[in-house]
């Protein structure tokens, strides 16, 4: 009889830790799949600024996804701003590690060139190969091979608003971000991003052009608030 005991108590014992094993396998199963996902697939992040209201307004959430880095025109892409230094193949290796583990919260060996940078949403105005102006805030674009400007309305296949407005009286258009730029022509690696609050927000007015080793990914939905839900 005491022998019986001993055996069910040992049998027990190994299915609880088979138990625990399995939980445990599952759950880390589990965390491997979500942070494969959020960091390879689509990941969401939080727009923290008015610079692309009013169709992102601050406080709002999208899901962006890196797998999409050759925007089309109009698109919404999340950028970075940081000086891309050749850190080596075992820094970059322990960037993408982190970046895994922490669902992207933290990429080290990035030097960001303003305290406080961090990627941004911005919109895709020009191509590479087009020819840009700036006139009061309105983007004029010659493709390359047209023979005409047009705005940026005009040659966008995307629907979107830009916040175009009359500056206040007295107010300096080479202040901040400029209301109007002369022709520029973009290299094949080039990309014109601007916030849709074309007043105040931060862009290719004030950085120049982005190379395309700068798109993290494109903004594919807005989902919060529920009630602006909306595709991108």
């Amino acid at each position: 009889m005491e022998k019986n005991i001993y055996a069910i108590s040992y049998k027990l014992k190994r299915e609880l830790h088979h138990k625990i094993l399995s939980t445990a396998g599952i759950v880390l199963l589990f965390f491997l799949v979500v942070s494969f996902l959020m960091s390879f697939i689509i990941f969401p992040i939080e727009n923290k600024s008015d610079s692309m209201s009013p169709d992102l307004p601050s406080g709002s959430y999208e899901f962006v996804s890196p797998l999409m880095t050759n925007p089309e025109r109009g698109d919404v892409i999340l950028m970075s701003n940081y000086k891309n230094e050749n850190i080596g193949s075992f820094k970059r290796f322990l960037r993408t590690l982190a970046s895994f583990i922490t669902l992207r919260k933290w990429r080290p060996f990035e030097t960001y060139p303003t305290a406080g940078t961090r990627p941004v949403l911005r919109r895709v105005v020009g191509m590479p190969g087009d020819t840009i102006y700036i006139d009061r805030y309105v983007v004029f674009i010659k493709g390359a091979g047209d023979n005409h400007f047009l705005t940026e309305f005009e040659v966008s296949d995307s629907k979107y608003n830009a916040k175009i407005l009359v500056p206040p009286t007295g107010w300096d258009p080479d202040f901040g971000a400029k209301s109007s730029i002369q022709q520029i022509t973009l290299g094949a690696d080039e990309y014109f991003v601007l916030g849709d609050d074309r007043l105040s927000a931060a862009d290719s007015r004030v950085w120049g052009p982005v190379k395309h080793s700068q798109i993290l990914g494109k903004a594919l939905v807005l989902y919060f608030p529920f009630n602006k839900f909306k595709f991108l």
